[in-house]
């Protein structure tokens, strides 16, 4: 069932969603789309080029060579980095392995089997 609207400065009525729809839209401006460049601004922090100055920046190009030639990061920008506590696939076979070695008395001093072992010899004498 169509739906229809009543525009008072008209004075008519036209179908939602027909073909006139958009009778009210402004057309879209087709091609590139140009991002213009930044507000000038004056920097925050001191520059070397303007021999410790804080300098007036214009465009983006000036802000890129302002931040690398003075060391700056611009925070809020960059990726953020993921730290994961958890072992990797590797570390956690290598951890296997070591337990079963323990368990089976193939390390050092510290398992059960060299205990038991040390423990009868002792008490054969």
């Amino acid at each position: 069932m169509p739906r229809y609207r009543y525009d008072k400065e008209l004075d008519m009525m036209y179908e939602v969603g027909g073909d006139r729809s958009n009778f009210f839209e402004e057309e879209k401006p087709k091609g590139p789309a140009l991002i213009k460049d930044i507000e000038g601004y004056r920097a925050m922090g001191a520059d070397i080029a303007c021999g410790g100055k804080r300098p007036f920046i214009s465009s983006r190009s000036q802000h890129r060579d302002y931040l690398r030639r003075n060391g700056y990061v611009e925070t809020g920008n960059e990726t953020p980095r993921i730290y994961d506590d958890r072992p990797t696939q590797r570390q956690m076979q290598e951890s296997r392995v070591d337990d079963i070695k323990r368990a089976r008395g193939e390390y050092g001093s510290n398992t059960g089997a060299d205990a038991a072992r040390a423990f009868a010899e002792r008490n054969r004498r």
